[in-house]
């Protein structure tokens, strides 16, 4: 995954990613997942910046934060966040690929229930 700031930076999605996050904001990956509104804009940014930070080992977080205010809307922010997610949870999918996991996983809960 890239995002755009004052050029297009990778953002690493994969595990070692996702235990970054947790530590960093000092949660679980899902209860983050379940709060992701509830976080801060400090918190959001917290969250990418484990990604970009994997990916470019030499950024601070001042960088980063100074980059997002200069380059970013809380509508862009949200939209990364939305795709960081589903990115670090079926890294390597597209948005499509990722939406037909998710309906064949809904789609196989329903049989489960319906059999019960």
């Amino acid at each position: 995954m890239y995002i755009k700031l004052d050029r297009e930076y990778e953002v690493k999605c994969n595990l070692g990613t996702i235990r970054e996050i947790e530590r960093s904001l000092g949660k679980g990956f899902y209860e983050i997942m379940q709060n992701i509104s509830a976080l801060t804009t400090d918190n959001q940014l917290k969250m990418l910046f484990s990604g970009v930070k994997r990916a470019n080992p030499a950024m601070t977080f001042e960088e980063f934060y100074a980059l997002c205010e200069d380059n970013l809307g809380m509508g862009d922010l949200m939209e990364y966040l939305e795709k960081y997610l589903y990115a670090l949870q079926y890294p390597g999918l597209t948005q499509a690929e990722v939406q037909q996991k998710i309906e064949k996983k809904l789609q196989r809960g329903r049989e489960m229930q319906s059999n019960v």
